[in-house]
């Protein structure tokens, strides 16, 4: 098994940076530094959460996994479906295996406008469960409406 480095805050903001990804909101309510760009048409982006906290320490090993997440025009997570980037000597390399195919097919990772729930009234927003991405109803538990994200020009 690889054995894990440590990365500093200075050194993933260089690399992010380098990517065209800019630092978002740095209060983010998950506590590390998070980093952001713009990809397809509808005011989507892709997220990096870096593991390093907001103090500039880096995760304990085993609770330090870079994540890569598409998150929809209003900050929300609608897909995650990226493996999760070990902090390892070839951790640029693997973070770039992740966010390579979203830049150069952004199709593939589209978001689905949100839509007036048809038993509540609610919005119905993309979601991600553990089967996937799905549409699901904000209302949720009082209101159950689920169905699969419709295919592109349905």
């Amino acid at each position: 098994m690889a054995e894990a480095v440590t990365i500093t805050q200075w050194e993933m903001a260089r690399f992010m940076d380098a990517l065209g990804f800019d630092e978002a909101d740095p209060g983010h309510p998950c506590g590390e530094v998070c980093y952001e760009a713009p990809y397809g048409t509808q005011g989507c982006r892709l997220r990096v959460y870096s593991t390093i906290a907001n103090d500039g320490a880096s995760r304990g090993v085993g609770a330090d996994a870079i994540r890569v997440v598409c998150v929809d025009p209003e900050g929300d997570v609608f897909l995650k479906p990226f493996k999760r980037v070990h902090r390892v000597v070839n951790w640029r390399r693997n973070l770039l295996s992740r966010i390579d195919p979203v830049f150069a097919d952004p199709s593939g990772y589209r978001w689905v406008e949100p839509m007036d729930c048809d038993r509540c009234g609610s919005l119905v927003k993309m979601r991600v469960g553990r089967n996937g991405p799905f549409m699901g109803c904000t209302a949720f538990p009082k209101c159950r409406r689920a169905f699969p994200v419709p295919e592109v020009g349905a």
